[in-house]
């Protein structure tokens, strides 16, 4: 199906609470196992043995999810970047504790499993909420390339099923790496967790589009924006569902070596 026959991600039908809950936050979730679970054992295993460390982090996950950031305590200052107005509230509503913010106990609960502390849950997510700094809006459809100037230098760059999913081209992919990553350090790492060979996802009664992309493709994108593969594990699906169609996972530690 053609890539008009969908929604896009700023589509004002794109409900991010819908989304975030129907997809990522609670045991209730039928793809939970793949959407949470084993990307958040991977992130564990990045930032625990070492091989990502630092400072400061920016972050750019879809939807204002927030199970990424337990697994990156290692970072004390960390940067957020939404996409629109809808994605910054929905994660400002969890940020300041609101009515309305969506439930991430189940996430904080099983990253504290991970780390043999499973009572600590609560203390995580309270860690995560001093470890924002900020949360910035970053326009896709503004070509003003100085929109992350705000953001100060960072150690690492972390983005969970977001890239493919805001891109309608190949050369989108590509623009918008070099440009999430232009705050980030020399030296420095990027970590990025996506769903490959993906045409689109649903969000109660609508379907989104995303750019489909392959691990090659991926892997060429950052090689040619500076970068090095450090780390890459393949993630496969356990079932068939109605809520996305991707076919793997992959979750890939790539080292910032040259400027481009």
């Amino acid at each position: 199906m053609s890539y008009t026959s969908y929604k896009d991600y700023h589509a004002a039908e794109l409900n991010f609470k819908e989304l975030v809950e129907s997809h990522f936050s609670h045991g209730d979730v039928s793809i939970i196992e793949e959407s949470m679970c084993e990307p958040m054992k991977q992130l564990h295993d990045v930032f625990s043995s070492g091989l990502v460390k630092g400072n400061s982090m920016l972050a750019l996950n879809i939807g204002g999810i927030i199970y990424p950031l337990f697994a990156a305590k290692c970072f004390k200052e960390i940067h957020v970047v939404e996409l629109t107005d809808a994605s910054v509230k929905h994660f400002n509503q969890w940020l300041n504790n609101g009515d309305e913010a969506t439930d991430w106990s189940f996430a904080a609960k099983f990253h504290s499993k991970l780390e043999g502390n499973e009572d600590g849950w609560k203390e995580k997510e309270e860690g995560a909420r001093k470890a924002v700094k900020g949360v910035f809006k970053y326009d896709l459809l503004d070509s003003n390339s100085t929109q992350l100037k705000a953001i100060p230098e960072v150690d690492c760059v972390l983005t969970v099923f977001l890239l493919n999913v805001i891109c309608k081209t190949e050369e989108d992919f590509n623009n918008n790496v070099k440009s999430f990553t232009s705050p980030l350090k020399m030296g420095g790492h990027m970590v990025l967790i996506m769903a490959l060979d993906m045409t689109c996802y649903r969000v109660g009664d609508h379907k989104f589009s995303t750019l489909t992309v392959n691990e090659k493709f991926v892997k060429k994108a950052l090689t040619n924006t500076g970068f090095v593969i450090v780390k890459e594990v393949i993630m496969p699906t356990s079932k068939e569902n109605d809520l996305v169609d991707y076919k793997n996972m992959v979750c890939i530690v790539a080292q910032k070596v040259k400027k481009i």
